[in-house]
């Protein structure tokens, strides 16, 4: 319901019920709405109102004697919304006037977004469209960010927004083990430009079918589509999580992997009230079972929970992921001392098996996931390391699991990929501990979320390993704009000696993706995958840089030949200096006289907006180091730190102040 409040006057004198409205993506925005009269007031006149930027568009609405109210209007020159990787998310505020004798009585309808949503769904494609473009939707699974009072404060979400928005990601789900997030959340997917998926409340379980519940699931369905129609955000409406997966894993018969609740009942109330937005019956649905990663949507955790190796992401021929790659990510050591028994937590130890996440039943957990992947990725047997060097351990298995993600959707956006979304499961963690998400309990981003988010940019730059055929660079860019660019690429043997250096100017179509195999940037014939192995590999790294047209870089990937680099060498020459600025803010340069991998500025009371990141040989970079929850300028006290890299026993201090 929306209340009118006439100016001046102290008295609510009207109130409009049912209200529903429908912007397309030519500026035409249609509402209907029940005027219910509470004074009796003598309706002349009904304006439908849409501004932005100081720009009004007016048009009439229809009354009719039973008090409802219909019509539309025609904005001109309209800015569409786009998801935030794909354009501005552009909202209007729309209103409705009601005129009545010399007064004129105001009814604000919220914020309005022009676009059209739509999702190919024929053979097995699950394609979404926003405006006619395809987009592939990146994100993740959504928690309350308070899981005990359910409550979200206004500056939470903002910071939890940024973070989705920072990290690449243009889609989060809500999904049906959760709960209905407030109108709040809603806002700020519409104002951040962020899809939303949104599951009904209903998840793993086989529903009764009786009147009583029937009746019940009618009437929150009711109410929760009422306050999502409208929203410009709102791609998916889901009606349950994993329902039909979980039916076909537990053996049950084919015609109870459809239950008329979820395939009749919630599907005609959200084509009722949102006619517009696709509605899907379940998470997990589309092919000739419901989790089948090569048609429709599913849970895919081929890479993750069940071990499989990097390559099963493109083996598996995912289309679109409504949740995958679970791993048990370790936050940083500020996170992990907020465990019962304070920074002494082991891996080992009752509190952290306690909060390590796992599938009920299984003899195994993510940490277990987690174990396998560092020595996918280093080479090493993870539970020995553990059990010798436990510190090395926190610090690669942090680097691991981002990696596999990283990796996976290098795979996923790469031209020719079939991969139409992916959704990580979760974006953070419910309490502090090594949990799914890629930001801890306290909203501080870990060593996952910043690999993730250099393959999740809208600008982006992957390796992959095409065996025999070499090395493949992959660009991918979702700008509106064509990409005019550089591609660098460097092979490094030893931490120090560059063997060799090529580059090639690329132009990347708007929208679109183009893959360039490596060997074209380097002059002659190199074994770049180290394929052919005629004697010892003649590099150890292949780095791919992408420049602007000044030559700034825009991204970075690198491809190590074997395992990643897991024994520090004595020292990388790490070198570190900072300089305060006007806004409260540090400008850190960092450089190395070796090839330093992932690099990470731990200097106390701050956050880096660059973290995990590689350094050529010789090379310098400047990132900025923010305080922690700090709103605006702040007096920069003197503060101490430290520069580290993977592959260095030597750190960089830092003095700040």
């Amino acid at each position: 319901s929306k209340l009118a409040y006439p100016g001046s006057w102290s008295p609510t004198t009207v109130m409009l019920d049912d209200v529903r409205l429908q912007a397309d993506g030519d500026g035409r925005l249609a509402v209907t709405a029940r005027l219910d009269r509470l004074d009796h007031v003598d309706i002349t006149q009904v304006e439908l109102v849409v501004s932005r930027a100081g720009q009004e568009t007016r048009g009439p609405l229809q009354l009719a004697a039973d008090g409802v109210i219909t019509g539309a209007l025609l904005v001109p020159a309209v800015a569409r919304w786009w998801p935030h990787t794909h354009g501005e998310p552009a909202l209007y505020d729309a209103r409705i006037v009601l005129g009545h004798a010399d007064r004129e009585t105001t009814v604000i309808l919220g914020a309005v977004g022009f676009r059209t949503v739509s999702v190919d769904t024929t053979e097995g494609d699950f394609a979404v469209r926003v405006n006619g473009v395809p987009v592939f939707c990146r994100g993740a699974c959504w928690t309350p960010l308070d899981p005990v009072a359910l409550t979200d404060p206004p500056a939470a979400l903002d910071h939890a927004f940024a973070q989705l928005v920072a990290g690449g990601m243009n889609m989060v789900r809500v999904c049906g083990t959760m709960v209905y997030e407030s109108d709040a959340f809603l806002d700020r997917c519409d104002s951040y430009g962020v899809l939303l998926w949104q599951d009904f409340m209903f998840a793993n379980f086989d529903y009764p079918d009786v009147p009583a519940f029937v009746e019940e699931v009618s009437t929150e369905a009711r109410q929760q589509l009422a306050r999502l129609q409208g929203r410009p955000s709102l791609a998916v409406l889901c009606g349950n999580s994993e329902g039909a997966q979980q039916a076909a894993m537990w053996g049950a018969e084919r015609e109870r992997w459809s239950p008329a609740l979820f395939h009749e009942l919630l599907a005609g109330l959200a084509h009722d009230h949102c006619p517009d937005v696709l509605y899907w019956p379940s998470s997990a649905l589309g092919g000739d079972f419901p989790h089948q990663a090569s048609a429709g949507t599913s849970s895919y955790y081929g890479v993750g929970a069940y071990l499989r190796p990097p390559d099963d992401a493109r083996r598996a021929d995912v289309r679109f992921a409504t949740e995958c790659l679970g791993f048990a990510n370790i936050p940083d050591a500020s996170s992990l001392a907020q465990l019962p028994g304070g920074p002494g937590a082991k891996v080992h130890g009752a509190v952290w098996r306690t909060r390590a996440p796992r599938d009920l039943g299984a003899g195994w957990d993510f940490d277990d996931v987690r174990d396998h992947y560092v020595g996918q990725v280093f080479g090493v047997d993870a539970v020995a390391l553990r059990h010798g060097d436990h510190e090395r351990y926190l610090e690669l298995g942090r680097i691991a699991t981002g990696e596999m993600m990283a990796g996976a959707f290098t795979e996923w956006r790469r031209d020719g990929s079939r991969t139409r979304g992916a959704l990580i499961w979760f974006l953070r963690d419910l309490w502090h501990g090594a949990g799914w998400g890629v930001v801890d309990a306290g909203g501080t981003p870990k060593a996952a979320w910043h690999l993730l988010r250099r393959a999740l940019a809208p600008v982006a730059i992957g390796i992959t390993d095409e065996g025999g055929n070499g090395l493949a660079v992959h660009v991918v860019n979702d700008h509106a704009t064509p990409l005019d660019a550089e591609i660098e690429l460097t092979l490094v043997r030893q931490g120090d000696v560059v063997v060799g250096t090529g580059r090639r100017r690329v132009a990347i179509a708007p929208r679109s993706a183009r893959a360039t195999n490596a060997v074209v940037l380097i002059e002659g014939f190199r074994d770049l995958s180290y394929s052919y192995r005629f004697g010892p590999p003649p590099h150890d790294a292949v780095v791919a840089t992408l420049r602007d047209a000044a030559g700034a870089m825009i991204a970075r990937a690198v491809h190590w030949i074997g395992a990643a680099p897991a024994v520090r060498a004595l020292d990388v020459g790490l070198s570190a200096s900072a300089t305060t600025t006007d806004d409260g803010t540090v400008a850190l340069t960092v450089g190395a006289r070796r090839l330093a991998a992932w690099v990470h500025p731990d200097v106390d009371g701050f956050e880096s907006g660059e973290d995990y990141f590689h350094l050529l040989p010789g090379e310098q970079r400047v990132v900025t180091l923010r305080r922690r929850g700090a709103k605006g300028p702040v007096p920069i006290a003197p503060v101490r730190g430290h520069v580290h890299a993977l592959n260095s026993e030597t750190s960089a201090a830092v003095v700040v102040g």
